[in-house]
This record gives structure tokens, sequence and C-alpha cells, in this order.
């Protein structure tokens, strides 16, 4: 049993392998491109507008000291002094941690950029088309070596009669030294040093000033601190009592991690978090803190198994997405193609592919990433027979766990891995819900309850099989919807099996209880909408509603019906229905804010990655663009009051922007809620192929974000419905006796023994929130009460009774 001393030492390597993490990261930085570290980004940053403007002055003849204009400033009068300042110093940085650095090569390699600058800006402009063609090729192969890039770029523009006289090496240093100078009158970056050698040979170096190389050993001081590697703890946290005191036990962490995560530097907003009253809210968080968790010990084995012996079973796709190829043959350029013809549009959809393509392989990546962090977990915290979770919220109250990479929140890898430490036995009630986790788990979770119970005994030899010897029989488990989940519940399924009565079995999985598309569950509560609440759940009926599959049937039906040849080719490539699969992303993510744009991408990635068949090449984005507005009329016909609800908070947010009013509300368990995005000024600098950088020229203005306050407040007050609910399930279920929870926003886990009495106090909870708060007449009364406006009125309400939540059994299942 660890003890608190243990948990001290633990949280103490927490914070020094985020030192480490960060001082790798700036390590790499630095040997490549220091610009890029840290302390060299914020530098690049704070200097190049005033480097900027002190170029504009000398060149303008102006200079603060009446300076005369020297000879290299004639060469640099075409050139943007923003990305002069910028070319500049990046090379000045960069040269920071290059020993023996000379000036004579700095100078050179300055003016060197600015010609290059230069050459390359005529080149755009006499051959656009061509030109950015250039630059799309290096962003689709990833090339990021500036000297690669300027050969290439060289080579082609000659091939294009391109005409240019080199700059001589005088010049370049001419320019670059100028530069240079100018720099340094403005900035205390870095210095002359002159130097002799053994030999007595003179020598002139630049180097960091005293002032710059502290500001930077400062600087990563700080910073290397403040980003822990937060894990879960070996004992407990500490209850929260209020924002700033529970968690982690060091004071190092506490400061670090409180309960509300928020920018510190924001006084007012941190203030109305701590002085929050909200006893409801610690207590339900509280209770998931204090829920045990260990290791999978079997997954973790078929896991370092798959690994080792690269089977890939389960795991994120391995190989890189295979980029299409360009329709255009290599001597033709965009600008050679008829406005209107079949290889413009071949030219048009292989754009939209390869940008949508480009999006899907970051995908990947960062899932191996986080694949490889979830396993390197595992195995230190399998040493350990139990571990905790401490867990913070969002600003609107969401629920997260601070520990990333391996928690009951995280990916089908993460979950499998994790197992309650405390078991219950089983039982009557739990024997049944336990075969229900199975069919959910598996995928098999649009049938009624009695219909998956019957279909997991069907099955059950596939299952032992899966469960005895998982390598060999591993097409059974990692064909579920999520594998390693599924063949968790496999083992366990075996050892139940092979006991005489398998209700006596102590189980240590979580049930996980899911609302059927909770944004919506709420939406259609809020506004009584039967229609909506229909297709979600919220009315009793034999079977699971399954508002996907409502939605693609809907979808469907408008193709069959359409002459258009699009649409038949989308009925040949669907065949005699629509497969839930293709609407759920773009159905599910509508109460948050998805989009059109959105819609198309979930298209074309479903096309990717689950059909059958495909449409002929690079004409997949252009089927995804056709199949849109038709899919989102089709997610309209369903959700008709859940729209309107949207509209509605979006039109308060317009209103109230417009007086430069934040969105600020308080949760019906006291949870402060405070959407407040501010606008700040920007400058975007872009070189050719130097890079670009974005200055924020103030942390914030005054002036609300009208924009992104009006696109975040409809997600935003589900958001916080959702939370509110969970909370209340949770307390509830606390005061029955419940005493471990897997908690993810819409999906509830507990004991199999314990996951009939909560689903009974989820529906509960869900009628105690919705009958007795109305949440968007609440929302239109504080903020008129607030602020002494009149809000739109708000949207009529349907026939829906919400006490039909407590008679419908697919509410959450």
């Amino acid at each position: 049993m660890a003890t608190i001393e243990d948990q001290l030492k633990h949280e103490h390597d927490m914070i020094y392998r985020g030192v480490e993490r960060y001082r790798s990261q700036q390590e790499a930085a630095r040997t490549s491109r220091n610009d890029e570290s840290s302390a060299g980004s914020t530098l690049l940053r704070h200097y190049v507008l005033t480097v900027s403007d002190h170029i504009k002055l000398y060149l303008a003849g102006k200079h603060p000291d009446g300076r005369r204009r020297a000879k290299g400033a004639k060469l640099m009068d075409t050139i943007d002094t923003d990305k002069i300042a910028l070319l500049a110093l990046r090379t000045i940085i960069n040269s920071f941690y290059v020993p023996d650095t000379t000036v004579t090569p700095i100078c050179v390699q300055i003016g060197a950029r600015c010609e290059d600058e230069l050459r390359f800006v005529y080149f755009e402009t006499e051959h656009k088309e061509y030109y950015d063609s250039l630059l799309r090729d290096f962003k689709n192969k990833n090339l990021v070596n500036y000297k690669h890039k300027r050969n290439v770029l060289k080579a082609k523009g000659s091939d294009k009669g391109l005409e240019w006289v080199d700059w001589s090496e005088r010049d370049k240093f001419t320019v670059g030294s100028l530069i240079l100078s100018l720099i340094m009158e403005v900035t205390d970056l870095v210095q002359r040093e002159d130097r002799t050698d053994r030999r007595k040979r003179k020598s002139v170096h630049l180097t960091p000033t005293a002032a710059c190389v502290k500001w930077i050993e400062q600087h990563d001081a700080a910073v290397e601190l403040v980003s822990p590697d937060r894990m879960p703890c070996l004992v407990p946290p500490m209850d929260w009592v209020s924002n700033t005191d529970g968690g982690f036990y060091s004071p190092e962490l506490r400061s670090r991690t409180h309960l509300i995560k928020s920018n510190y530097t924001e006084r007012d907003r941190v203030a109305a978090y701590n002085n929050a009253d909200m006893p409801q809210v610690l207590s339900a968080i509280n209770s998931m803190q204090r829920t045990g968790w260990r290791i999978n010990a079997r997954i973790h084995d078929t896991m370092k198994y798959i690994w080792k012996n690269n089977l890939e079973c389960g795991m994120p796709r391995s190989e890189p997405f295979e980029f299409p190829e360009c329709p255009l043959a290599p001597d033709m350029t965009p600008d050679m193609l008829p406005e209107v013809s079949e290889m413009r549009d071949a030219f048009m959809d292989w754009k939209g592919q390869m940008r949508l393509i480009h999006t899907m392989e970051r995908e990947r990546r960062s899932k191996n990433l986080a694949l490889m962090r979830t396993m390197r977990l595992a195995n230190e915290l399998a040493e350990h027979g139990e571990f905790f979770y401490v867990y913070q919220t969002d600003f609107r109250g969401r629920v997260y766990a601070t520990a990333s990479g391996l928690n009951p929140q995280g990916t089908d890898q993460s979950k499998g891995l994790i197992e309650f430490s405390n078991g219950k036995p089983l039982g009557e009630d739990g024997f049944h819900w336990f075969m229900v986790n199975g069919a959910n788990k598996y995928g098999y979770d649009k049938a009624s309850y009695e219909g998956r119970v019957e279909y997991m005994y069907d099955n059950a030899a596939k299952w032992l099989a899966a469960g005895t010897d998982p390598i060999a029989n591993r097409g059974v488990w990692t064909s579920a919807d999520k594998p390693f989940q599924f063949l968790a519940w496999c083992f366990e399924f075996c050892d139940a099996m092979d006991m005489d009565d398998h209700r006596e079995f102590v189980s240590h999985l979580p049930v996980g209880l899911d609302g059927s598309c909770n944004g919506l569950q709420h939406f259609s509560a809020m506004l009584r909408d039967s229609v909506g609440g229909s297709a979600v759940n919220l009315v009793p009926a034999e079977v699971p509603a399954d508002i996907y599959q409502r939605v693609a049937d809907v979808c469907y039906a408008k193709l069959i019906a359409s002459d258009d040849p699009a649409a038949k080719n989308w009925v040949w490539l669907l065949g005699d229905s629509m497969p839930r699969s293709l609407t759920k992303a773009p159905v599910m993510t509508l109460p948050y804010g998805s989009t059109q744009q959105a819609c198309t991408s979930s298209i074309f990635k479903w096309l990717k990655e689950k059909a059958d068949k495909e449409f002929p090449e690079n004409t997949a984005f252009k089927q995804s663009i056709f199949l849109t507005p038709i899919l989102w009329e089709s997610i309209g016909e369903v959700v008709i009051a859940a729209r309107a609800a949207m509209k509605w908070i979006q039109d308060c947010s317009s209103v109230l922007s417009k007086d430069n009013h934040a969105l600020v509300y308080t949760s019906p368990i006291g949870f402060p809620v405070i959407q407040r995005k501010m606008k700040y000024s920007s400058t975007k600098i872009e070189t050719q192929i130097g890079g670009k950088l974005q200055v924020r020229l103030a942390t914030n203005t005054n002036e609300i974000d009208a924009a992104k306050a009006r696109q975040g407040s409809s997600p935003n007050l589900v958001h916080h419905a959702d939370a509110t609910h969970m909370m209340m399930t949770i307390n509830a279920c606390a005061a029955e006796g419940i005493t471990d929870f897997a908690m993810i926003h819409d999906d509830f886990g507990t004991h199999a023994c314990d996951a009939g009495k909560m689903q009974r106090i989820i529906s509960e909870t869900f009628v105690d929130l919705h009958e007795n708060h109305d949440i968007l007449a609440d929302f239109k009364q504080v903020h008129e009460d607030r602020h002494d406006i009149i809000l739109p009125d708000l949207p009529d309400n349907g026939n829906l009774d919400i006490q039909d939540v407590m008679k419908s059994p697919y509410f959450f299942g």
C-alpha cells in the first residue's frame, strides 16, 4: 500500500519528467532551428515589429540619429521590412548555439535571405500558378530544408526563363551588415566580440549579450516547470474543497492544477471560480477521484505481444495514407486549364482530397504517438496494485482526468488497459448487464436488451475462444467496435463460465451506459420536442431508436428519388441502403457546432476508411461535396427543434456581443460558466520560403469576439447541461451506495451489479434537471436582468412529456 510520502515522491517525479520533456524538446529545436525553441520563438515575436519599424524609418531617411542611407539600402528598398526583420532575426537567433560564429557568414546569410525573398517574389509575380504549385508540392512532401527549397525554385525559375542578376557576396554582406547594425541599435540580443587566436589572427564574432543569455536561462527555468507530466496518483487524491484546494498533494503541483482550468492572468474569471459556492460539483468530482483503478494484466500482456510482433490488430493504422497523384502532367500548371473542363474538375477534386488526407495523416500520426505514451504509462503503473485519477473541469463544467494517455476517458486501448481495482460479484442482475456490456462493446447495440444477451449466448463459443487464446483468435475480437474493451470482456466471460455459478464471479470491468446522441437528447428535452425525442430514446420503445440510421434512411430516400447522375453514383456505391456509419459523425457533432464543411470532411473520411467500393480516381471529394447538402437537409428533417434551439442561442449571443457582453450564467448545481473570448490584435508575416510568423500585438483587447462567441454559444450551453446531468447522477448514485465511477460526459459507467440502479438514477436526474429547471429560459432571464436588455423570444415548445424518459429503457444503455 502506497503512503503519502510515496505520493509526494511520485509528484516530484511528475514535475521533473515535465522538465526533462521540455529540455528535450528545446534541445531538439536548437539542434535544427533555435528560433523554434520556446525562448527563441518568444524573442522573435517580441522584437520583430520593433526591428521592422526601425528599418522602415532608416530606409525612409528618418533614422532617429539622422543616420544617412548606406550603399546597401538601395537593394532593400522593395522588400517588406516585416519580412526583412523576420529573416534577419531568425538567422541571428539560430546562430546563438553555433560555436565560434563569426560576423561575416551571418551577414552574408542575412543578405542572401533578402535576395531570395526578392527573387521569389518576382518568380511568383511572373508565374503565380506555377510558383504556387511548387510551394504546394513542398508542403505535400513535408519539405522544410531551406537550402533544398531554394535550389529547386532557382532551377524551376531558370526553366521558365526567369532572368535574375545574382547579388555578389559583397552585396549580400553589405545588406546583411546594415541590417545587423540596425538590429543592434534597438535590441539587446547580440554583441560584437573581437578575438585573437594563438597565432595572433583576429576575428570578429557575434554572441548573445549577457542580458540575453540571462533572459533565456530565466525563461527556460520558469517555463520548464509549467507543464508537469501529470500521472495517476498512488493514493486517493485530496478531496476538492475549493477551486484551488484539492487534487494533488505537493504545493508545486497544486499551484499548477486548479479544479477549473483557466488562464491565471484573467483575474476576474479566477476570482469568480474561487468564490463559487458549488458543493454538489465538488462532491461529484471527489467521488470520481476516490475510484481506484489497476492495470488489466491480460490486456497489457496481449498488447505488448502485438506491439513486439508488429501484428497491428486493434492498433491505429501504422502505414501512412497514400496521397493521390496530381492529375496534371509535370509540365502543366493550373493556369493552362480551361475554366470549364474535366481536367480542371479533376484537379480541384485532387486539391480537396490532398487537404483532407493531410488532416487524416496528422490524426494517424497523433494516434500512434498517443498509443506509445499509453503503453509506457501502462508499463510503469503495472508495478502498482492500485492508482487513482485527479480530475479537473473546463469552463463549462465538463470533467477530465488530468493524466493524459492512460485514463478512463481515453482511447479504446487506454480503457481496455485499466479496470476497477475493487471487484464486485455479478449477482443475477449484474450478469444480465455484464452480457449487455459485452454486446455493446462488440457493436451489437441496436437490438433490445434481451436480443443482445441472446446474441452473446449464441456466439459464446467464439468469445470463449478469443478469451482463451486472443492471438490465435484475434479475428474475433478485432472485428468489434471497441476491440480491446471487448477482449477484456472476453477474458472475464471465460472466468465467469468456468465457475459453477457465474453470478458469484467477481468482476472488475466498468459497464458503460451511453446516451443516444446526448447533445440532441438535451436539446429535445429543453424544447419538449417529441419528434427529436423519439429519435434519441426519450420515449419508450420496443427496441432502441437509432437516429443515425433514421437520418441515413431519409438521406438515401432522397438519393433514390433524384435524377442527378451524382445521386445515382451514390446509390451504386451504397447498394440497398445507406449505413449509419456514414451519418453518425455529422449527426453526433451537430449539437456541438458542426458545419457543412465538417460534414463534407466526414463523408470523405468515410469513403477512405469504411466504404466497400470506390469512386473513380480523383472524384471522391467532388462526390462528398455533392452529398453534403442532401445529408445536411436530412439531418434537419429529423432534428428540427434542436436546430431551432441552437439558432436561438446563437442569436442571443449576437445581441449580447453587440453590446460587448460575455455569456455568464450558473449551472443548476452552482457551476459558474463564463464564456468570454476577446478579440486581439495581430499581424502575420509570411516570407516566400523563410517561414511565417503571427505576432500578437496585444494579449487581449476589451472587445468581445462576436464571431467566436456566436460559434461557441450553442455547444457550450449543451456541454454545461450534460456536465450538470453527470454530476447530479454521480451524487445520487453515491447516496445509494455506488462507489466506483467511470464517467465520460455522456457515457456513465460502474460495476455490473450496480448498472441497473445507475440506469434508473440517470433517468431520474435527467427528468429532475429538465422538469425543475428551464435551461433556456434561465439563460435568457439572467442575461436580460444583468444587462437590462431584451433577448429574442424563446422557441416554441413541443408536446413531449419529460416523464416518458422514466419509461424509456434505452434512454441510456
